[in-house]
């Protein structure tokens, strides 16, 4: 039997829905990415752990929520949880009907934190899940907190503490910019793109994201990529991390190992 390539794929918030509207999702976009999941994994040789940011549904309700946190701070997780699932329901059965095996994959229920650090983690039939074909969906969300009421866990967040327990081969990071640019390329013609990050050209890397042309264009890409460099540092299983835009078939390609935006690798 040929051993299937595990893969955690994460769908920004930025791309699914419109930031700049409370609960808005982008249906177009949300089901182009669920044919090209649907295409890519229909070979069977993929085990694909799909996760999704909050955009417009758990960013807003962590804001519209925000006067309740410190004094029912239980009833504010539980808040931000019930909108951010609404967003994940959203995705899940656009993938269902695109023909995945898609399953609803709640941070919530099975991860437990304490002072914001995870203390337990219930993954239950997670492994078998994926060996047998099936697709699980987790999401951005306020997980229970013992100390705290509750915490926020974001998708990467949630891949970065099953990582070392599920040991994906590639980690697909999908925004609404195709990879790592020296400037905003949205908005500067004289913006480069960076092809591959790796601990050798890492400081120049740096250089550019944080100097006078540098541009953050996710609210955090530097620490990103600082983040996803240490992780490639530290697991050995994982071969490369991808940044990468929904553009056209990017997607689709990707999944099945083309370099269309930006690699971190050692």
């Amino acid at each position: 039997m040929v051993a299937k390539e595990r893969i955690f794929l994460k769908l920004g918030g930025s791309v699914l829905t419109d930031k700049t509207r409370p609960k808005t999702p982008l249906m177009d976009v949300i089901r182009k990415l669920a044919s090209q999941i649907s295409e890519a994994v229909a070979g069977g040789d993929l085990e694909l752990l799909l996760g999704h940011g909050s955009g417009s549904f758990g960013h807003w309700a962590a804001h519209e929520f925000e006067s309740i946190k410190r004094t029912n701070p239980q009833l504010y997780t539980a808040k931000v949880h019930a909108v951010a699932a609404e967003l994940n329901h959203i995705v899940v059965s656009a993938l269902v009907d695109a023909g995945v095996k898609a399953i609803h994959y709640p941070p919530s229920a099975v991860i437990f934190a304490r002072d914001d650090v995870p203390s337990r983690l219930c993954l239950g039939a997670l492994t078998e899940m994926l060996e047998h074909g099936f697709v699980p969906v987790t999401y951005g969300d306020a997980v229970p907190d013992g100390m705290r009421g509750g915490t926020i866990f974001s998708t990467e967040r949630v891949f970065l503490t099953l990582n070392p327990v599920l040991r994906p081969r590639r980690i697909l990071l999908v925004s609404d910019v195709n990879g790592v640019y020296t400037a905003d390329p949205h908005v500067d013609p004289n913006a480069e793109h960076i092809p591959e990050i790796t601990p050798d050209n890492f400081s120049e890397v740096r250089a550019a994201l944080g100097g006078a042309r540098g541009f953050d264009v996710t609210g955090g890409m530097l620490g990103k990529v600082e983040s996803m460099l240490q992780l490639v540092k530290t697991s050995p299983w994982v071969d490369e991390v991808q940044l990468l835009s929904p553009e056209g078939d990017n997607l689709l390609r990707a999944l099945r190992g083309e370099h269309v935006g930006t690699i971190i690798h050692l």
